[in-house]
């Protein structure tokens, strides 16, 4: 009698983990695709700055078998490119840190990837250019004018990869599955 307890319990509690992901991951899509379609209408209407928040969410919304997360990441670092070619760099440096923001959200294994390098070599470009202009018309450096130190600062800040928080997860229905098996 207790083990088929036991058992329902595990079976139940394996149903309700499978029903939180399923309606975790059909959520993340449809944010994901609302995401970049307003960021499509914002760069539509000219509004480059609703278009970097509307395609960073998007390149957050990562999940398994869907694409959206590269197009967003796309998104943003076109925006940053003719940013730059217009000689906008202030739009184009904060494209690329929601670039960096959106791959420190979205990594699961390894908050080092290539493109997250390549985003912060070009926030340390823009963020230097920014402050020699700033210096140029009168302002004082900032204590970070170099690109080198714009680098190694950028280097230094790590956060944990979504595997952490994986296993974090999988450990508290570890936990619950034993504690319904022990007490049900």
């Amino acid at each position: 009698m207790i083990r088929k307890r036991s058992n329902f319990v595990v079976t139940l509690v394996a149903i309700l983990c499978a029903v939180v992901f399923i309606v975790a991951w059909v959520g993340r899509v449809r944010d994901g695709r609302r995401a970049l379609a307003d960021a499509d209408a914002a760069i539509a209407h000219g509004n480059v700055f609703d278009a970097i928040v509307a395609a960073s969410a998007a390149a957050e919304a990562r999940c398994p078998g869907f694409c959206v997360s590269e197009e967003g990441f796309a998104r943003l670092e076109t925006i940053a490119k003719e940013a730059e070619t217009r000689a906008d760099d202030a739009t184009a440096f904060a494209a690329w840190r929601a670039v960096r923001a959106a791959c420190l959200a979205s990594e699961i294994f390894s908050t080092h990837t290539a493109r997250r390098t390549h985003a912060d070599a070009e926030i340390a470009r823009l963020g230097h250019r920014l402050d020699v202009a700033a210096v140029a018309k009168g302002h004082a450096p900032t204590e970070a004018a170099s690109e080198e130190r714009l680098r190694a600062v950028l280097d230094e800040s790590d956060v944990p990869a979504g595997t952490t928080y994986a296993l974090i997860g999988l450990g508290g229905i570890a936990f619950l599955m034993l504690v319904g098996v022990l007490f049900f």
